[in-house]
């Protein structure tokens, strides 16, 4: 898996634009994005500029570390937490005796 790679600079066009979807989560929220659909049936572009900024990853790759860290942890507490389900079962099923045919 790489690292997440930051350019040193950003040049081009970016979009304000708003959630025009009553039907979605966050509907009136404003975003801004450097990527505009024509086609979108869900934002409205209010409002475009054209930039030319320097990017400033400083932390960023401790930010990313972290963030791994935080992805093992939960995917190891969700495979623990199977994997005691499953003992669980397990225990259930030797728990059963068969006591032989009743009459």
């Amino acid at each position: 898996m790489k690292g997440l790679q930051i350019p040193e600079r950003f040049t081009g066009t970016v979009y304000v634009c708003i959630w025009s979807n009553p039907d979605f989560c966050l509907y009136g929220e404003t975003y801004i994005s450097d990527f505009h659909s024509r086609d979108s049936t869900e934002s409205i572009v209010v409002g475009q500029v054209e930039v030319d900024i320097p990017l400033s990853f400083t932390g960023s790759l401790e930010k990313q570390v972290e963030q791994l860290k935080a992805s093992k942890r939960k995917i190891i507490d969700e495979a623990s937490a199977k994997a005691g389900q499953i003992d669980d079962a397990i225990e259930s099923l030797l728990a059963i005796e068969y006591k032989g045919e009743q009459l």
